[in-house]
C-alpha cells in the first residue's frame, strides 16, 4: 500500500496541473453583445435630461426636442410608464412635442411658472399664453398661488391684471404693501393700475407714498364692494 500512495499523488497532481492552465486547448465561443433596445436608449436619454449636470441635461434636451415623429412616439410611450414623473425639464420636452399629460392644476402651474421664467423668449410667450387662458377660465388657482410666497408672482400678477380679474386685487394689494422685492412691487403696481386705473399706484417710492397709494386703492375697493352688496340687496327686495 505504501507504494500506491505516491502514484495516486502523482495522478492527482496531473489533474490539478491541468486545471491550472485555463483556456489551453479550449475553444471559447462568446456571442456578440446585444445592442441596447430602443426603450433602453430612450430611457438613457431621459436619464441624461434629468441629470444634475446642467450641460448634460441641456444637450439631452436638444436631442430630445429634435426627435422625428417615430422617436417622439417612443418617448411618449416610455414616459407613460414613469408613473407621474413631474420634472419640469421632461414636461417641457413633452409640451414641445404636443404631448403634455393631463395634470392637477398645481402641477400645471409649477410647470408654466417655470417655463415662463426660462431665458428663451419663445418659451416665455407660450407659458404666458397658457396662463392667460387659465386666468380667463378659472382664475382662482392663479390667485391662490400668487398669494403664497414662492416663485411666479410677477408673471401671475400681470396675467391676472391683463384679464381684469378683480378677485386678485386683495392679494395684489397685500404684496404691493409689504414686499421688499422691486420686481414684485413693480408687477403688483402694473396689475393694480390695470384693475384700478383711476388710482394707479407708483412702482417705487418712499414707504409713506407706497402706503398712501395702497390706502387709496383699498378705499376704492371697499366702496365698490359696499355698492355691489347694496345693489344685490335692492334687487332681492324687488323680486
Amino acid at each position: 500500500m505504501s507504494t500506491s500512495l505516491p502514484l495516486a499523488a502523482v495522478a492527482l497532481a496531473a489533474v490539478v496541473g491541468g486545471c491550472g492552465s485555463p483556456g489551453r486547448g479550449i475553444r471559447v465561443d462568446v456571442p456578440k453583445a446585444r445592442a441596447p433596445s430602443v426603450t433602453a436608449q430612450v430611457g438613457e436619454e431621459v436619464g441624461r435630461l434629468l441629470s444634475p449636470d446642467l450641460e448634460v441635461s441641456r444637450a439631452a434636451e436638444k436631442r430630445l426636442l429634435a426627435l422625428d415623429p417615430e422617436g417622439r412616439d417612443r418617448l411618449v410611450a416610455y414616459t407613460n410608464g414613469l408613473q407621474g414623473e413631474r420634472d419640469v425639464r421632461l414636461l417641457n420636452v413633452l409640451d414641445e412635442h404636443h404631448a403634455l399629460p393631463e395634470m392637477p392644476i398645481e402641477d400645471t402651474l409649477d410647470f408654466l411658472i417655470w417655463k415662463a421664467t426660462r431665458p428663451e423668449r419663445y418659451y416665455v410667450i407660450k407659458a404666458q399664453s397658457r396662463l392667460m387662458d387659465l386666468a380667463r377660465t378659472d382664475p382662482q388657482p392663479l390667485v391662490d398661488r400668487m398669494a403664497r410666497e414662492g416663485p411666479g408672482f410677477p408673471v401671475l400678477a400681470v396675467v391676472l391684471g391683463l384679464n381684469d380679474r378683480q378677485e386678485a386685487l386683495p392679494a395684489l394689494l397685500d404684496r404691493y404693501r409689504r414686499t421688499d422685492d422691486s420686481r414684485e412691487r413693480s408687477a403688483a403696481a402694473e396689475a393694480l393700475g390695470r384693475l384700478v386705473p383711476q388710482h394707479r399706484p407708483r412702482a417705487a417710492g418712499p414707504p409713506g407714498e407706497i402706503a398712501r397709494d395702497a390706502a387709496a386703492i383699498e378705499a376704492w375697493y371697499r366702496d365698490r364692494k359696499e355698492r355691489a352688496a347694496e345693489a344685490a340687496e335692492a334687487e332681492a327686495q324687488d323680486e
